[in-house]
């Protein structure tokens, strides 16, 4: 497992035998996360099978961040991963922050919950990738 997240890492400490590798980087306390080039640079040495990449808000263009030193990470990860699935709630759609990380086209699968409306949920699945809508 791999993962710039220090609440995943703890989970995966605690609960599991798998190995896990922390990306490093630089500390976001916000998030509990590292972010920028560093945690990048980690990344782009590794071939990730399926990356799970989660955002501040997303549309049906694709996912958004406040922050800049996420987007590298998160661009970085989508292109070491065989596959890219966004996971993000219906509360998140059309929250549009500063940066634009990802188009969603670079997802094969996106995960919400079932409150995502049935004409956005159609939509991606039309232009982008498909959706689960979990509930």
């Amino acid at each position: 497992m791999v993962t710039n997240d220090f609440e995943i890492t703890q989970l995966l400490i605690d609960a599991s035998q798998c190995g896990v590798i922390h990306t490093g980087g630089t500390l976001c306390r916000e998030n509990r996360s590292c972010v920028g080039e560093s945690a990048a640079r980690t990344l782009r040495h590794l071939a990730i099978d399926t990356a799970f990449i989660s955002a501040s808000g997303w549309d049906s263009r694709g996912i958004f961040t406040p922050d800049e030193n996420k987007v590298t990470v998160k661009e970085t990860v989508s292109q070491v991963s065989a596959r890219s699935i966004l996971l993000c709630d219906s509360s998140k759609y059309n929250q549009v922050a500063t940066f634009m990380a990802l188009p969603l086209t670079r997802f094969t699968t996106i995960i919400t919950d079932r409150h995502l409306s049935d004409a956005a949920a159609s939509h991606i699945a039309r232009h982008a990738c498909e959706v689960l809508r979990a509930g």
